[in-house]
């Protein structure tokens, strides 16, 4: 496909290296410094404004199959993608950052309005803000999905230095029955239980164990990991879109939250939006004040203020006065392994939310991307077609593949080696990212 990307910032720039490989890529950025960001990777950049016409007809928008808006304003993603369409490209996704765009454009009567419509409007702050939420509820967790409308559960625990798995061989460590150890992150890379070494695979700390468990047995493992008491108080810094989304989720949860935020503007609007919250004007970064406001008293952090910079020294204070769980934003990637390594619990960034969602748009109806974990490890759910020839589970697996589950006549069952896998089954897979495609096509013919 012929694609043209608006905006070479933290999405647009994520895009380019996950499309580039098996896409005609053009990214259409203002900066004229975008040559030598993007010089690495096999697309053409056109210096100029995303909504500037000859900028549009240089980068070749009249024929691209896919036009994406992905700059860091709402509203030049909305007039971009809409000269986009009027320029002929086939199909247009655009990103945006607050809820009611979403909502006005996918109403069929705007539309009807203008003339014309954007294919696809995608909200990747609002994917993160749920992402969160699911984490914060799960005691020790530092990632967790669900799966097959409830009846499973994808967890990652983390190893820590003096815990109970640190310095232990994984495969003779005991599990809860209904408990399946997909593999383990290490450095960033993915071992998979059918990697040659997983038998021998002695828990670093810093280590990522991944499992998928039924919905039965998941207390069982949360035990496993749990310290401490379950979560009730947990503090926000920042009170952007991010930000009053968790809250929004958690005090529905009636869970305590309490919001800290520098703009005496916006603290009065999210007093207004959120009235069972504590909304405290200030700076995240200032320890007197999150002193004063208890944040040694919070079960769990979540910074997710504009600024990685001061993102990290909040959440750096947190983990230093004791708190258990802390969750930032990140914008840039190379910063994500930096905060990991500094103790950060789970650095995030709506990058993640950003390529499922494309490549959903992009891949086949069958796929679904999931989730992403550690920015290069994929959870897939696979819908196998009426051609796809039985065969036992095991075949499936490789040393960066993990076949974790089918769900057959609303029924899921954990991976054995025995188990067969039939045509119409959703299957369930763990994946390093660079292998994805490669293993779908394996699959599904």
């Amino acid at each position: 496909m012929y694609i043209v990307i608006a905006g070479g910032g933290e999405v647009g720039g994520e895009l380019a290296r996950t499309l580039e490989k098996a896409h005609e890529v053009v990214v259409l950025d203002r900066n004229p410094q975008a040559k030598e960001r993007f010089a690495h990777l096999d697309v053409k950049v056109v210096v100029g404004g995303a909504t500037d016409p000859d900028a549009l007809r240089e980068a070749g928008v009249d024929r691209a199959d896919l036009f994406i808006a992905s700059t860091d304003s709402d509203e030049v993603n909305l007039l971009a993608s809409l000269l986009a369409k009027g320029l002929g490209a086939k199909e247009t996704l655009c990103f945006v950052g607050k809820g009611g765009y979403v909502e006005v454009l996918t109403d069929p009567r705007t539309a009807e309005i203008l003339g014309t419509r954007i294919d696809k409007v995608l909200w990747p702050q609002r994917a993160m803000a749920k992402e969160i939420v699911e984490v914060i509820l799960v005691p020790g967790a530092v990632d967790t999905e669900v799966l097959a409308e409830g009846r499973l559960r994808f967890v990652e625990y983390r190893v820590k230095e003096g815990g109970p798995y640190a310095h232990r061989l994984l495969s003779e460590l005991p599990w809860p029955e209904g408990v399946l150890v997909v593999g383990l992150v290490r450095d960033g890379a993915f071992w998979s239980f059918a990697h040659p070494e997983y038998p021998e695979v002695i828990l670093e700390p810093g280590d990522k164990i991944l499992f998928v468990t039924t919905l039965r047995a998941f207390p069982e493992l949360e035990a496993y990991f749990a310290t401490g008491r379950g979560v009730r108080r947990v503090m926000v810094i920042g009170g952007g879109n991010v930000g009053f989304m968790v809250a929004q989720e958690l005090l529905k949860r009636r869970l305590e939250v309490v919001i800290i935020e520098p703009s005496r503007e916006r603290c009065e609007w999210l007093s207004q939006e959120l009235p069972g919250a504590l909304i405290i004007q200030g700076d995240g970064t200032d320890l007197e004040l999150l002193e004063a406001e208890g944040l040694q008293e919070a079960d769990a952090v979540v910074a997710v203020t504009d600024n990685d910079e001061k993102n990290l020294l909040a959440s750096l204070l947190a983990k230093q006065l004791g708190v258990g769980k802390v969750i930032t934003r990140v914008s840039r990637s190379e910063t994500r392994r930096l905060f990991e390594q500094v103790g950060i619990d789970l650095p995030l960034t709506p990058r993640q939310a950003a390529v499922r969602a494309v490549l959903d748009y992009l891949g086949p109806e069958n796929v679904e991307h999931v989730s992403t974990m550690d920015e290069n490890i994929e959870l897939l759910e696979v819908e196998l077609p009426g051609s796809f020839r039985p065969k036992p589970l095991r075949a499936l697996a490789a040393p960066q593949v993990a076949p974790i589950a089918l769900e057959r006549d609303h029924r899921v069952m954990l991976y054995r080696e025995d188990l067969e896998v039939l045509p119409g089954d959703r299957l369930f897979l763990v994946v390093a990212r660079e292998v994805a495609d490669e293993a779908v096509a394996r699959i599904v013919g």
